[in-house]
């Protein structure tokens, strides 16, 4: 049934005249709607994932605070695909992730897919799990770009208060695990560290994937001294993740350690009677305050003393400087079942929508509501409330090709699985990647092109800003430059069962290119049409062909190639720099870490928030997910947004 039916429109009036009817009195998970339909929350969360439930709990923690979170997948508490660590490289994921397809890439001419997690958890409950961190100058460069309060020091705080670090054990060490217990947390909800008991055999193969890549880029940092959280990930160690550690006996098993498990299951109900969940709806738009001006005064007019000209006089100042429009804010959230658009249903917000449904799903959001560039908007008839051109804007996600190959009986037996796929990490720097010489010259083109490329990417419709984009990039130039950041990951893998694979997968991290999220419809069922512009950069297409060549390199020694049977991907035809060149470009995939597309900026740089994370343009409304990084960072994502939720809670608090 379309939105503007009568019977939704009747169930919207409906909506609008029944404020203040009492909240759900328990801790609710439900998909029944009329559980929250008209009741009136203090704030309605878009998106129960990584952030939305963050916030969700820590709201609650205040007993008078009532928060409602749509979110448009089940609750899924009992599927081994989002507890158990060991199935995420060898189960299908398909029918809870969103499989968002991308536009035909100038670059390849295919669609590639981006993940993103339709279930209860979000993206936390089927992720890869691995917990790291960007350097110490990508959180600084959030202040540097006009957000205060926004740097490593402060982040570190909001990222280890999220978390619940697991010591690693002595077997675990001696296995050449390493960290740092200074740049963890100890009593958060999300639990971190290293599979126990330690998987082996495959642990023998993570120590020679390490020695090949210490020969493959000498003096690289290769000890267990190591620790991806500190704000300098440099160098190639044993990858920690967002579990909870087995015992070493074996009687209990690693468990995936997703935001539903941490912050939502391991509440009792009675705990947050004022928290409401409802799952397998989909939030479809903002519903919003109808516009009032303010009255002018009332001038009594005294016979004699009041003329109509002092009236008149009174009334043009008042108009001049106090009539003009509040700025919109929202009355509700307007949601309908994710299986059928039949009946669309409205729940009360009595002070904020707080938008946490990721760098792809949150600019969609807001653009169904009426905020976003105008032209869009309008060609889907779509009322504008706000012309806020950034909306969907600045998409960044990196790039990466897989090597694989079948394993060796030398990997075969050990205990079962239950342990994540990924065993050692390397971030490496660009002058270990191409070359000191080279990457003086590569630096080089990178600043002498600022102006030129952020231009191209205005005019493209990729950004909103020149003056933003041009900061952005230099900040970027000098990161790769003189702060030496990782502009490439390279993850080894395992994955046991039958046919048991080992591999890796490798991708630039600092990309340039810059893409676009935007409706393709008034329909929220539609998908948007999502465009990263993947490698259309050529330094970043460059890049990601040495990226390639190296692969065969760290998989060459004579320890390692004993655990690699046949060669896979890119198969043994793939040999010069064309051929490496052509695999790129046919068989490059989506990272799946996508961010910037509702960028924390100044708005005249390119903002579509603010550094309190409010929407521009409106009242009461924040963004609180991967979309407001405005700056990639060389880390996977998870921690980083546990870090913008639990910090987005304090601000929201502290109103």
């Amino acid at each position: 049934m379309p939105p503007t039916s009568p019977r939704n429109l009747l169930l919207h009036l409906t909506g609008l005249l029944t404020l203040g009817i009492t909240s759900v009195k328990s801790l609710t998970i439900t998909d029944d709607p009329t559980a929250v339909q008209n009741h009136t929350f203090d704030y309605i969360i878009v998106g129960g994932g990584t952030a939305g439930l963050t916030i969700a709990n820590r709201l609650t923690e205040d007993k008078q605070t009532t928060v409602l979170v749509i979110e448009a997948g089940s609750d899924l508490r009992n599927d081994t695909r989002t507890t158990d660590p060991g199935l995420f490289a060898a189960a299908d994921y398909t029918d809870i992730s969103w499989s968002y397809a991308t536009t035909n890439q100038t670059v390849g001419g295919q669609q590639k897919v981006i993940d993103a997690g339709k279930v209860l958890g979000g993206s936390s409950a089927i992720n890869g799990m691995q917990w790291t961190r960007g350097t110490v100058g990508q959180y600084d460069a959030l202040e540097e770009l006009g957000n205060e309060g926004w740097n490593f020091k402060t982040m570190q705080k909001y990222m280890k208060k999220a978390e619940n670090f697991h010591i690693p054990n002595a077997n675990q060490t001696s296995f050449g695990v390493g960290f740092d217990a200074t740049a963890h947390g100890k009593n958060g909800k999300i639990g971190t560290g290293f599979p126990n008991p330690y998987p082996c055999p495959s642990c023998k193969l993570w120590d020679a994937l390490v020695n090949s890549t210490a020969q493959t880029y000498p003096g690289i940092r290769a000890d267990n001294k190591i620790d991806q959280c500190d704000g300098d990930p440099r160098g190639v160690a044993r990858c920690s993740y967002s579990i909870t550690p087995g015992s070493s006996d074996g009687t209990t098993q690693n468990i995936r350690s997703s935001s539903v498990h941490g912050y939502i299951y391991s509440l009792a109900p009675e705990e947050r009677p004022n928290l409401s969940i409802l799952t397998g709806h989909l939030a479809t738009k903002i519903v919003w305050k109808t516009k009032t001006q303010l009255e002018p005064p009332t001038i009594k007019v005294v016979e004699g003393r009041t003329n109509e000209s002092l009236l008149q006089f009174v009334n043009n100042i008042f108009l001049k400087n106090t009539t003009t429009s509040k700025p919109p804010s929202p009355e509700g959230v307007a949601f309908e079942a994710l299986t059928s658009s039949s009946q669309s249903f409205v729940a009360q917000v009595a002070k904020e929508v707080i938008v946490t449904s990721g760098a792809i799903g949150s600019p969609k959001f807001l653009e169904l509501s009426g905020i976003g560039d105008r032209r869009i908007l309008e060609s889907f008839n779509i009322p504008v409330v706000v012309d806020l051109p950034s909306i969907g804007t600045n998409l960044q996600d990196q790039a990466g090709v897989v090597f694989a190959f079948n394993a060796t009986e030398n990997l075969r037996g050990g205990p079962p699985g239950h342990a994540p796929a990924a065993g050692a990490a390397a971030f490496v720097t660009l002058p270990q990647l191409i070359g000191a010489d080279a990457a003086v010259d590569y630096v080089q083109s990178l600043q002498s092109t600022i102006k030129d490329r952020a231009g191209s990417l205005v005019s493209s419709g990729n950004a909103v800003s020149e003056k933003g984009m041009e900061k952005i990039l230099a900040i970027q130039a000098r990161q790769i430059g003189q702060e030496d950041a990782p502009v490439a990951e390279f993850v080894y893998l395992f994955v046991p069962g039958s046919t048991p694979l080992l591999g890796s997968s490798s991708w630039i991290l600092i990309p340039q290119y810059r893409g676009t999220v935007h409706i393709a419809s008034s329909d929220p069922r539609v998908p948007p049409a999502v465009n990263p512009n993947y490698l259309t950069e050529a330094q970043d297409f460059s890049l990601l062909v040495n990226v390639s060549m190296v692969q065969r390199r760290l998989w060459s020694p004579p320890e390692v190639k004993q655990f690699a049977g046949t060669e896979l991907l890119p198969g043994a035809g793939v040999q010069t720099d064309e051929d490496h060149v052509n695999y790129v470009t046919n068989n490059y995939a989506a990272i799946i870490h996508p961010i910037g597309s509702l960028p924390m900026l100044p708005q005249d740089m390119g903002g579509s928030v603010d550094s309190k994370l409010r929407v521009y343009g409106v009242q009461g409304v924040r963004v609180a997910d991967a979309s407001v990084l405005p700056i990639q960072i060389s880390a996977h994502l998870s921690s980083t947004v546990y870090g913008i939720a639990e910090k987005a809670a304090d601000l929201i608090r502290s109103v």
